[in-house]
């Protein structure tokens, strides 16, 4: 080996291991940094010459530098991230329409439901007392009230959830878009080469994983197709737009092209079920019970004299028959003497005042066989129910997002601990070959001097 070859080899020594310090400084640098992969320096023997004397080694020389990813690690943690994010999206939109309902409670809709039925008892007690119809006036329209106000409480969770879901969709096209322009630059400066890049793209993917259910398909080249509900969301370079389509509790998210993604999943997802299934669902019980409770007491009702002798008077308008429109009559509300009590125009009589306040106890069809208050308490049950089961599905699904996060960092997480084992391994390699420069120098001045 000649001494010029000497000088190459320790050449080729010095440069490729200070470039792996380098690397091993980076990592040390970004141990901290969220969503970064450890990275290393891959090495390769240069090819030997072929002399009269045999092959003869040239050194090494860095190949490329390459990141700790585990791609089933990542699908994993993103699966379980849009399923807690799904079920914590759920839980607190059904945490929000649980506080409304208040239930039980003092001053809820079934106390309010009671007051109005002992308000009619009362007044088959004293039929002729104007205090007693005063009372029933404002028992009836008090439970009115609560229901146009829980009704309204509602269509405001829905509208809060909606305003977030436009937020979520913008940011999941920022994302997409961004992803996009990630696999154009790492396409452009050497495909897997572009190793903090693709550490960028991935945590890209990670947040947009959050908002929704999403698989991702990697090329050759070095970038990656991401696809959701079988819908392209980004194919290399390309991004599509994603937007909301419809009114209403018939909201779906759509592509570019206008194609609906049925099965959305994250946080968008446990919006849209929330705003299509879990409000209108809670709101046709509440307007089964507003109907419910308008053509029953209104049945009874119609049958009894009022103060001025008028009979077939309704208690609740009959063409409002939802939870957000029920309302007394303007009669009644003008007048609390538009209250009918008796089944004759006789005073003293009180037997409608009396049948009105026995519907209280009494069970109908329209209502499953139960009574009003039985059928709101089983309304308020359920929807805790719900919570209970999306709290503890948020729970769960927490716990798995973290072991998933635990078991891809163990594989892509930086120990600044071995990483000063790798630096003092690369710092002895770097000095040998230093080493070996400082040999040839001495053996070509012992050269010299002999000439």
């Amino acid at each position: 080996m000649s001494l010029s070859s000497l000088l190459s080899i320790a050449r080729s020594a010095l440069l490729t291991h200070k470039r792996a310090m380098e690397v091993t400084a980076h990592n040390v640098a970004n141990a901290q940094t969220p969503g970064y992969s450890r990275q290393r320096l891959q090495l390769r023997t240069l090819e030997p010459v072929r002399t009269p004397e045999g092959l003869i080694g040239r050194g090494v020389t860095a190949e490329a530098v390459s990141r700790s990813r585990d791609q089933f690690y990542d699908a994993a943690f993103r699966r379980e991230n849009g399923s807690f994010s799904r079920s914590a999206t759920l839980r607190d939109g059904l945490s929000q329409i649980e506080d409304a309902i208040g239930e039980p409670s003092d001053v809820g809709l079934s106390a309010s439901l009671d007051r109005m039925f002992h308000a009619f008892s009362d007044l088959a007690n004293d039929p002729s007392s104007p205090a007693g119809r005063d009372q029933v006036v404002r028992a009836g329209d008090r439970l009115a009230k609560q229901l146009n106000q829980l009704d309204l409480r509602l269509a405001t969770a829905s509208s809060d959830a909606y305003s977030r879901l436009q937020g979520q969709t913008q940011q999941a096209n920022e994302l997409l878009r961004r992803i996009a322009d990630l696999n154009r630059n790492i396409l452009a400066t050497g495909g897997d080469s572009a190793v903090d890049l693709q550490d960028a793209r991935d945590n890209a993917i990670d947040a947009l994983s959050e908002l929704m259910t999403v698989n991702v398909m990697r090329h050759d080249d070095g970038t990656v197709s991401v696809v959701g509900d079988g819908t392209s969301l980004v194919d290399g370079v390309n991004a599509t737009t994603l937007s909301l389509a419809g009114a209403g509790s018939a909201i779906t998210l759509v592509d570019a092209g206008g194609t609906a993604l049925a099965s959305v999943g994250g946080s968008m997802g446990g919006a849209l079920e929330f705003i299509d299934r879990s409000v209108p669902g809670i709101k046709a019980q509440l307007d089964q019970l507003a109907s419910s409770l308008v053509a029953q007491v209104n049945s009874v009702h119609r049958r009894g004299y009022t103060s001025a002798g008028t009979t077939n008077t309704d208690f609740f308008d009959p063409t409002r028959v939802t939870a957000g429109s029920i309302k007394l009559t303007d009669a009644l509300l003008n007048s609390s003497a538009a209250v009918a009590a008796g089944g004759t125009n006789l005073n003293g009589d009180g037997t409608v005042a009396l049948q009105l306040s026995q519907l209280g106890s009494t069970t109908f069809a329209s209502l499953g066989g139960r009574t009003f208050r039985d059928y709101f308490s089983g309304l308020a049950a359920g929807v805790g129910q719900s919570v209970q089961g999306a709290s503890a599905d948020a729970e769960v699904q927490q716990s798995l997002v973290d072991q998933a996060d635990q078991r891809r960092t163990a594989v892509s997480g930086v120990s600044v601990d071995e990483e000063m084992v790798q630096l003092m391994s690369q710092q002895q390699a770097y000095g040998a070959a230093a080493k070996i420069i400082t040999i040839a120098d001495e053996m070509m001045k012992v050269l010299l001097n002999t000439i």
